[in-house]
């Protein structure tokens, strides 16, 4: 069965969080255009290499707006002068596009639906497309084919240092007025509750640029699906929206490989766990031994009876006298 998935989020140089000794001080876009392509790329920013262990990328490719440059096209040369554009610490860096594609079609069709979507929304913008499609294993034992769209955040500018221009494209993050109206729309919705409202907050909403890229891929991968002969559909509204009654499910993620690890893990602490105890016990002991060895052994014997002792009271006796009935 299909199934909807397109989840959008921006690359940034911050880490999100406090550094950790000898680790990395701040992300790169060159280190996630060789994760996604499973190429060794230079970050020349850092000085360093980066190469990942990527068997299940199967198809990659760049595509730019009409007339673009050759370096374009090379993808090392590509993120590290997106790297040489931005000079803020906290810069964002690049945008990308994370597609599931429909198992209903193949390889090639995939390939195929992937350009025409990026083409029509991203590159006809004027942004440059780094497309890597992957097919790992998913939990029922089939391919789990996805796609990764890295977007880069300026215009191509061939008169400038890095080939990009000087600003950012911000109407690629959300236009002002559409910004504006959906700001307007929610605070109206929330401080009347009114059907009309939230009626009104709805049509702006659908107005933001992730909500046309959401109903775009539904009706890019559909039309796919339809010329494929395959009957399945994906829809990019809510369950609610749609109809349909029933508790939206959470994507596992990396949650699937650790439930199948559970069983594993929790036999390894139970062992661990029990190693820790008697160990800790042992060196107890140790220290009362260096200490006072015979009032110890007098100890041990008297604790061997008592658990002796214990264990007999739950025995089942062996020799039960009858009991006389009285007449």
């Amino acid at each position: 069965m299909a199934i909807y998935h397109l989840r959008l989020k921006v690359h940034s140089r911050s880490l999100g969080r406090a550094a950790k000794p000898g680790g990395a001080t701040r992300r790169s876009v060159v280190a996630a255009a060789a994760y996604r392509s499973g190429e060794r790329l230079y970050d020349a920013s850092q000085g360093k290499w980066f190469e990942f262990d990527k068997p299940d990328v199967v198809h990659t490719e760049i595509i730019a707006p009409a007339g673009a440059s050759p370096w374009v096209f090379d993808r090392q040369t590509l993120w590290n002068l997106v790297e040489r554009s931005e000079k803020r610490v906290d810069a964002q860096l690049a945008r990308e596009i994370e597609i599931t594609l429909p198992r209903e079609l193949t390889r090639d069709q995939q390939i195929g639906l992937v350009r025409s979507f990026v083409r029509e929304h991203f590159v006809s913008k004027g942004m440059v497309a780094d497309i890597a499609i992957h097919r790992p294993d998913a939990s029922d034992g089939k391919e789990q084919p996805h796609a990764h769209v890295l977007l880069t955040l300026r215009q191509l500018d061939a008169g400038s240092e890095t080939g990009f221009s000087p600003t950012k494209e911000r109407d690629w993050n959300e236009r002002e007025d559409i910004a504006r109206l959906v700001a307007e729309a929610r605070k109206q919705f929330n401080n009347t509750g009114l059907d009309t409202d939230k009626a009104a907050l709805e049509a702006a909403e659908a107005l933001r640029n992730v909500n046309i890229w959401r109903a775009a891929w539904a009706t890019h991968a559909n039309g796919a699906l339809e010329a494929a002969g395959s009957e399945a559909r994906i829809d990019h509204r809510t369950l609610e929206k749609q109809g349909i009654f029933r508790i939206p499910q959470i994507s596992l993620g990396i949650a699937r490989h650790i439930e199948k690890a559970y069983g594993y893990l929790k036999d390894r602490v139970t062992q661990w766990v029990a190693i820790k105890k008697r160990a800790d016990l042992a060196a107890e002991v140790e220290h009362y031994k260096r200490r006072d060895p015979v009032k110890l052994a007098e100890f041990v014997l008297r604790l061997g009876d008592m658990a002796e002792g214990f264990a007999a009271s739950f025995r089942k006796p062996t020799d039960i006298p009858e009991v006389p009935h009285e007449r």
